[in-house]
C-alpha cells in the first residue's frame, strides 16, 4: 500500500482527496508539514494527526498491519486516547522499533546524543515541525549529513539494509564527501552538489513529486525553482555520469561552473524576495493555530469567557448595533481585535500573545520565514521545559 500521509488519511476515511490537495498546496507554498496545515484548517484534530503519523512510521517499519493501524486510530478518535494506549489495548507492543527512526539513527551514528534528541523531539512535538527540519533550522546537523541519513533510513525501512550496516554507512558518509558513486546518480543530488539547490529544497521537491505522481525535474521547472536550461543540462550530465562517460566530479564541476559564470541563472525554491501569498495574508488566529497555541477547545473557552464580560464585548464591537455573535466572529478574523480579545481573556499569557502577534506581523512583512518563526515561538513558550542554548 502507498504509505504517503494523504493516502493513509483517505484510506482511514478521515479526509477527502480535495481537502488534502488544498492543504498540500498551502504546505508547498509555506514549507510547513501538510499535517500541520490540515490541523489549522480544522480538517483533522492534532491528536488524530499524531496518531496517524505514529501509525505511518510503524507501517513503514512493518511493525503493524494496515488493519491494526486503522483500528488503533479509530480508538484514538472515539476515546481520545494516545496512540500508544490504543496499541496496548490491542495487545501490540506500543514501543516496538527497528531502530530506524531519524532520532535513533542520529544517536546510533554518533551525530547527536540521546539527551539532545530528547530535547529536539520535544521541540518537534510542540511546534509540529519535523525533527529533521528542527535540526536544520537550529544548525545542529548539516544538510549533507541529514540527506545521507534520510537516504539510508529509507534503505533500512524497505529492508535493503540491516540497522547496524546502515549506521556504519551513515557514520562513514558524514566523514567524507557525500557522493562518490555515479551509477545511480539522482538528479536532485547532482543539483545539490553543484550548489544549485540545497538538500532540504530537493527534499521538498521530491515530496511534491511523490504526492502528485510527477518527475522531480518536472516539479522543479513548474515551480520555477530551476529553469528549463538548467534542467536540460543537469539531465545531460546525469546521463553521461551514469554511463561512466565523465566522472562525478566532472559532472558537478561543469554544472557548478556554468551556474557561477552566468551561463544560466538557476532559481532557488527558497530565494524569496518577499513573503508568499499565504504568509502575506495570514491572520493572527491562523498563525496561533499553526503554532499550536490556539486549539478549537481553547478558542471556545476564550469566546465563552469573553461573552460574559460586557466591557470586553464593547471594546471589540464595530458598532453598538453589532450582535454578540457578529462581534466575536469579527474578533477572531481581525488580527488586531483578536489580539485584544486574547489579551483581555488571558492576561497571564500576555507575553506569549504579544510575541505571537509580533511574529505574525514579521511573517506578513517577509522579515522572517513562517517555519522559522514557529520554531522561535515554540522555543520561547517551552524554554522552562527545554532549557538549552541555541
Amino acid at each position: 500500500m502507498d504509505l504517503r500521509l494523504g493516502t493513509i488519511l483517505s484510506h482511514f476515511g478521515l479526509l477527502q482527496e480535495h481537502e488534502f490537495d488544498r492543504a498540500l498546496k498551502v504546505a508547498n507554498e509555506t514549507r510547513l508539514p501538510v499535517g500541520k496545515v490540515l490541523v489549522m484548517f480544522e480538517q483533522i484534530t492534532d491528536n488524530t494527526l499524531k496518531a496517524v503519523i505514529d501509525a505511518q512510521w510503524m507501517l513503514k517499519d512493518g511493525l503493524i498491519s494496515i488493519g491494526q493501524a486503522q483500528h488503533a486510530v479509530d480508538l484514538v478518535r472515539r476515546k481520545n486516547w494516545a496512540f500508544n494506549d490504543a496499541l496496548v489495548t490491542m495487545g501490540i507492543d506500543a514501543y516496538a522499533t527497528r531502530g530506524a527512526r531519524l532520532g535513533e539513527l542520529m544517536v546510533g551514528s554518533g551525530q547527536l546524543s540521546e539527551d539532545e534528541i530528547t530535547k529536539f523531539l520535544k521541540v518537534s512535538n510542540y511546534s509540529g515541525l519535523p525533527l529533521g527540519r528542527i535540526l536544520l533550522l537550529l544548525d545542529r546537523v548539516s544538510e549533507n549529513a541529514l540527506g545521507s541519513t534520510l537516504r539510508l533510513q529509507h534503505d533500512i525501512r524497505v529492508g535493503g539494509l540491516e540497522v547496524d550496516t546502515g549506521l556504519a554507512l551513515i557514520r562513514e558518509s558524514v566523514k567524507r564527501e557525500p557522493m562518490t558513486r555515479t551509477d545511480n546518480l539522482l538528479l536532485g543530488e547532482l543539483l545539490s552538489h553543484a550548489g544549485i539547490l540545497k538538500d532540504s529544497e530537493v527534499a521538498v521537491a521530491l515530496d511534491i513529486a511523490a504526492a502528485n505522481s510527477k518527475m522531480v525535474g518536472e516539479v522543479l521547472t513548474e515551480h520555477g525553482w530551476i529553469s528549463d536550461t538548467v534542467l536540460d543540462k543537469a539531465l545531460s550530465l546525469q546521463k553521461r555520469a551514469r554511463s561512466k562517460e565523465i566522472s562525478l566530479d566532472d559532472a558537478i564541476s561543469t554544472l557548478k561552473g556554468q551556474a557561477e559564470t552566468g551561463a544560466f541563472a538557476p532559481l532557488s525554491a527558497f530565494d524569496f524576495t518577499g513573503p508568499t501569498n499565504f504568509e502575506r495574508n495570514i491572520s493572527l488566529y491562523e498563525y496561533l493555530r499553526l503554532t499550536g497555541y490556539i486549539t478549537p477547545e481553547k478558542l471556545s473557552d476564550v469566546v465563552t469567557r469573553a461573552a460574559r464580560e460586557p466591557a470586553i464585548i464593547a471594546d471589540l464591537q464595530e458598532s453598538p448595533q453589532a450582535s454578540l455573535k457578529e462581534t466575536l466572529k469579527v474578533a477572531v478574523t481581525d488580527s488586531n481585535r483578536f489580539l485584544r480579545l486574547l489579551s483581555s481573556v488571558l492576561p497571564d499569557d500576555k507575553d506569549i500573545i504579544d510575541t505571537g502577534y509580533a511574529f505574525q506581523q514579521q511573517v506578513r512583512k517577509g522579515t522572517i520565514k513562517l517555519d522559522r518563526s514557529i520554531l522561535e515561538f515554540t522555543l520561547m513558550r517551552t524554554k522552562k521545559d527545554m532549557a538549552f542554548s541555541l
